[in-house]
């Protein structure tokens, strides 16, 4: 698997555009991962470390051109706290849904998010 990585502006997760892939929304993931321990330990470890030293792990994004629907497969704790230290951008690496297996080196399809 490639470690490329982009760069993505957190403000595309806060309108819709790059939605959670487990969640109805991103509020709804902030309050289940502040309901159980093990997530809550997560989210404030990244609350501290990510100030200092960014997100250091990319998140994973899937592409379903089909239905021109942008999800994050890997990394809602990371989400979670972009969008609540209104970071401006995040590291992320992505592939065409369904081949999680496949993460690509080519740029990605912007159009998806209209940018």
């Amino acid at each position: 698997m490639t470690r490329w990585t982009g760069r993505m502006r957190t403000a595309l997760l806060r309108d819709g555009r790059v939605r959670p892939a487990e969640f109805a929304t991103w509020e709804g993931a902030r309050r289940y991962h502040e309901r159980y321990r093990r997530d809550r330990e997560t989210l404030a470890h990244l609350r501290a470390t990510v100030p200092e030293r960014g997100i250091e792990e990319p998140l994973l994004l899937g592409v379903r051109e089909r239905d021109r629907h942008v999800f994050v497969y890997e990394g809602h704790h990371r989400a979670v706290i972009a969008l609540e230290l209104r970071l401006p951008t995040f590291p992320f690496r992505w592939f065409w849904d369904p081949d999680v297996r496949d993460v690509q080196e080519v740029t990605f399809p912007w159009r998806m998010v209209g940018s």
